[in-house]
């Protein structure tokens, strides 16, 4: 498995039930030195998986597939023993995981997919939920044991959910995701110490209640854990689990989008879930995120994490720092343009166009033209009206394909554009 060269064929893979609800578990960075080690099966699987993890935060992918490659081939001619077993499992479900974050790096939508990571996705997600029952079937299993094939399970199903939801499979998505819910929980009760099951259970109890509609009726019972979801995330990085990268991440977009829930914009500022305290909560996080993961600027073949910085740029322009906001965007398109010049990555060209809608969504709320001018004035409301016209037209500052939230955003953008327009009287 390739992520860069020539790997590119535009077809369609499932979608994500958020585009970036996707990847699990694994942390710590590991030198070209050591993958030929790692290949060689001197550490264990979730070891791998942990360092794997970490390294797709700097783009570096194909030396970890051939890693795991390597291993699942040794181990499917391995004795099946329970030990064995459980680290194919793991191998599986970390694959599958990786090409979860490759997904999330090309900016996958409902609208583009590419089979070259739809197909090998839905793939080990499978092997890995066949491996968790070959071993649930097994007498004999340890408390621990059976709590990491019910984690796995759990993990598998979710994968399996987001992707039969994307393909339009809605009860197969609804029955999959139910059974991650149900097995994630049976994991911890098991045994407390996998705490990854915490990062789980949070993304499917907020991202349910968030989004709302069926899926959380029939999962949920149409109740409001979105708070529950929340905390089951922060625990995951307080315990520092291996899927730390990914918990951040997450609840980073988790805590901008429960500032634009107009749900909350009558709430008190002391309540948890109001406007005030998650946006307090997503500035410390993103400060956690950079000093934990991107405090290294020499890092080689690196030059920023398009995902931190269009967070960043979309928490700026929430808060009406627009300066901060356009120099984030435009950091994002720097990204954007080494990964496909240098990484050979095909990114999404929706991304881009996002970005740029962003970019001038910035230089119009930082127009300031004189009122006695009115050359500068007929020019800056043309503007204006050029990118009302394009957010009425279904264009986006951000390609979401939770269409709720989506929607949301763009209203805050929109009632902001609106408000410029009538201070400038155009």
């Amino acid at each position: 498995m390739k992520v860069s060269g020539q790997i590119i064929s535009k077809k369609t893979l499932a979608s994500m039930l958020l585009f970036f609800l996707v990847s699990f578990f694994f942390t710590s960075h590991a030198g070209s030195s050591s993958i030929e080690t790692l290949k060689k099966g001197h550490l264990p699987a979730q070891s791998v998986a942990r360092k794997a993890l970490e390294d797709s935060l700097y783009y570096r992918f194909d030396p970890w597939f051939e890693v795991f490659e390597n291993r699942i081939q040794s181990l499917t001619k391995a004795p099946e023993t329970v030990e064995n077993l459980l680290e194919l499992m793991t191998f599986y479900f970390a694959y599958a995981g990786m090409l979860g974050e490759v997904s999330h790096t090309l900016a996958f939508t409902s609208r583009y997919k590419l089979d070259s990571v739809a197909k090998p996705f839905s793939y080990y997600s499978q092997k890995a939920k066949e491996t968790a029952n070959i071993l649930l079937d097994k007498d004999g299993l340890t408390d621990s044991q059976r709590a990491k094939a019910y984690l796995y399970l759990g993990g598998a199903e979710g994968y399996i959910a987001i992707f039969d939801y994307g393909q339009g499979d809605l009860l197969s998505a609804i029955v999959n995701g139910f059974q991650a819910d149900g097995h994630l929980e049976q994991a911890l009760q098991l045994n407390p110490d996998q705490i990854e099951a915490h990062f789980g259970l949070g993304m499917y109890r907020y991202g349910n209640s968030r989004i709302g509609g069926v899926s959380n009726f029939l999962m949920q019972g149409g109740r409001d854990l979105r708070l529950k979801g929340l905390n089951h995330i922060e625990e995951a990085i307080r315990l520092n689990s291996s899927s730390s990268p990914l918990a951040y991440k997450t609840l980073i977009w988790f805590n901008i989008a429960e500032q634009i829930n107009p749900d909350n914009a009558d709430l008190e500022p002391g309540d948890p879930l109001s406007p005030v305290r998650r946006r307090e909560r997503a500035i410390e996080l993103l400060a956690q995120f950079k000093a934990r993961y991107f405090s290294d600027t020499a890092r080689e073949n690196f030059i920023g994490n398009k995902e931190f910085y269009m967070m960043s740029a979309l928490q700026a322009t929430l808060d009406g720092r627009y300066e901060e906001g356009k120099k984030g965007f435009e950091k994002v398109l720097e990204i954007c343009k080494f990964l496909k010049n240098e990484k050979k990555m095909a990114i999404n060209p929706q991304l881009t166009t996002s970005v740029q809608a962003g970019i001038r969504f910035c230089d119009l709320m930082l127009l300031n033209p004189s009122l006695k001018d009115e050359i500068s004035i007929r020019s800056a409301c043309l503007k204006i009206d050029e990118q009302l016209d394009f957010l009425e037209g279904g264009g986006a500052m951000l390609e979401y394909d939770a269409r709720k939230i989506r929607h949301e955003l763009q209203n805050i953008f929109f009632e902001a554009l609106k408000k410029t327009s009538k201070r400038l009287d155009c």
